[in-house]
């Protein structure tokens, strides 16, 4: 495909004056804080999987759409991944954390064992896996059924680990599970099911490339979503067009730079402008433009017209 000067928003790639887009620095300051691990780093990258989607990512591509799948969420949680083990002597007394911010407290690294905290105590003291399993064994058996829940928050888990976890604690006699990914979502997918009848999207990001519009209600896909913006960018060169309703234009959907697209650093994602190709933000009028444009009337009806 080739480019599209027609979508560029300038001839400048970006404002240097910008904080975001800026992803070649970004990524510099990635490879810098996992210097330490720099070969784990590109095995992660070469044949792993990515920790910010589930486009059925292996390495650097995807099952979903053709060339380099590379975003910056999966390169920031990278030292989430290489960290090294902390030390356990600073969990000791947590009252001296209590001043450390959450990268602070990120930036600290992984728990190299397990570690058991009792009421009383000031900190975390280190256990082996023996007396951790003892422990939470103990608990489990003086809980009566209905009052013992297990609810999973690990970053990364698979479907697999869901599966077992619902297994496991059935056998120990409760169907109580959650997880703070259905906790994430609970909110969206109980939308989705009252006005669609599903609840869970209707389409892949695939479907996109070649529709006629898109419409973005109170979205901040770039910040949000960014593996997206490389499905819009295609999108654009297709020639469909994007509608934002939101009471605030994000700067990130004016124009983002999709760091696998060199091009994408000078298009524009969305415009004020009105002229063809060029996309619409709609502010105030969200509602009255979501009743014009998705409430059809039943036919035969009158019909009445808002400004």
């Amino acid at each position: 495909m080739g480019l599209r000067p027609s979508l560029w928003a300038s001839l400048v790639p970006r404002d240097p004056r910008q904080a975001k887009p800026n992803h070649y620095a970004e990524m510099a300051r990635v490879a810098w804080e996992n210097r330490d691990q720099l070969p784990y780093a590109w095995r992660i990258l070469k044949e792993g999987v990515c920790d910010g989607c589930a486009l059925g990512t292996s390495g650097l591509r995807d099952w979903t759409m053709d060339g380099i799948h590379l975003c910056m969420v999966r390169l920031e949680l990278m030292r989430l991944n290489t960290a090294p083990a902390l030390d356990p002597e600073r969990l000791g007394d947590v009252s001296r954390l209590a001043g450390l911010s959450s990268k602070e407290l990120r930036a600290l690294g992984r728990l190299p064992s397990p570690m058991i905290r009792h009421r009383g105590d000031k900190g975390f003291r280190v256990a082996s896996w023996e007396e951790a399993y003892a422990t939470a064994a103990e608990g489990i058996r003086k809980t009566t059924p209905e009052r013992f829940a297990v609810y999973l928050t690990s970053r990364g888990l698979l479907n697999e680990h869901y599966y077992a976890a619902q297994k496991a604690a059935r056998a120990l006699g409760t169907n109580h599970v959650d997880n703070s990914a259905r906790l994430c979502h609970a909110a969206s997918t109980v939308a989705m099911k009252r006005t669609l009848g599903h609840g869970a999207t209707t389409c892949s990001y695939g479907d996109w490339i070649g529709t006629d519009l898109i419409v973005f209600f109170g979205s901040n896909t770039p910040n949000n979503q960014p593996v997206t913006m490389k499905y819009l960018y295609h999108a654009r060169q297709k020639g469909t067009r994007v509608a934002i309703v939101n009471t605030y234009f994000e700067p990130g959907l004016r124009r983002y730079w999709v760091p696998s697209v060199p091009e994408s650093a000078l298009c524009v994602r969305a415009s004020r402008r009105s002229s063809p190709g060029t996309s619409r933000f709609i502010g105030p009028r969200g509602i009255g433009f979501s009743h014009g444009r998705i409430w059809t009337p039943p036919p035969g009806s009158p019909t009445t017209t808002r400004s």
